[in-house]
């Protein structure tokens, strides 16, 4: 679907938004715009962060609301989507600037590493196909930067026009192989200042390799492509959670290491 006019001019309001880090805006619809309108927004969006320097290639894609008690919040049927942009996913130890953020805020998520690229012609895939392409998951920080975003009230299409407030992510490890991850055992722990914040066991939203193989048919299905050595994203383990002071966050996710981010 291609976007017209007006959300063209949109497009170039939210980019500008977005690099300003102006406060959320939904430049919402009468009526709603669907689904549909919000991913070719998004693709629009997603062209002009990757012509700013501060942003770069696409380097992965998130994936948001993939547990039934949030479609059903959301009044959705599927999971929903973003993109990650090259100089905004970093490999942890990573060092954070509060001050380039209007409104951070993390989730902890178990990411995965692309081996191979899953194109559309070559769909649609299933898990054994999306296994095999699979190189590792490992721990991981969605980065966020909510900009004073009403997300209880927000429509969900007017959010995922706006990338899901995605502003990275930052990965860790050693990891493991797909074949080697017990999500039900797996145990995620969030220290902050080293002082234990959150301590959860089989808090994975939907199985990893489920998320994966539905990202790379959602994807074949609008053209697009999960491309070798991009980072999926696959929901998270926690309520999003809110920084505003310096100091130091460490993830630990059994079975796959952990990863830290220093803010300052």
């Amino acid at each position: 679907m291609t976007t017209t006019p007006a959300d063209a001019a949109i497009a170039d309001r939210i980019v500008a938004d977005t690099l300003g880090n102006a406060t959320f805006d939904a430049y919402a619809t009468t009526p709603p715009r669907t689904l549909a309108q919000a991913y070719a927004l998004q693709d629009a969006v997603a062209a002009g962060l990757a012509a700013s320097p501060r942003h770069g290639a696409i380097a992965g894609w998130k994936i948001a609301a993939n547990s039934q008690a949030l479609m059903d919040r959301f009044d959705l049927t599927e999971p929903a989507s973003g993109r990650m942009f090259a100089q905004q996913c970093h490999t942890g130890p990573a060092q954070l600037a509060l001050g380039d953020y209007a409104q951070f805020a993390f989730e902890a998520e178990i990411a995965a590493v692309m081996k191979t690229t899953l194109a559309p012609g070559d769909g649609p895939f299933d898990a054994d196909t999306v296994t095999a392409a699979i190189d590792r998951f490992v721990p991981a920080f969605e980065l966020l930067d909510m900009r004073g975003i009403d997300m209880p009230n927000a429509q969900i299409a007017d959010v995922i026009a706006q990338n899901i407030s995605n502003v990275g992510c930052v990965i860790g490890g050693p990891g493991c192989a797909p074949a080697d991850l017990d999500t039900l055992s797996l145990r995620t722990t969030i220290d902050i200042g080293g002082t234990r914040k959150h301590d959860v066991t089989g808090a994975a939203p939907q199985p990893p390799i489920e998320t994966v193989t539905w990202l790379a048919n959602h994807l074949a299905a609008r053209g697009l492509t999960l491309e070798a050595g991009q980072i999926v994203l696959c929901g998270t383990h926690c309520p999003i959670w809110h920084c505003d002071a310096p100091g130091t966050i460490t993830v630990e996710m059994t079975q796959l290491g952990q990863v830290e981010i220093t803010l300052a």
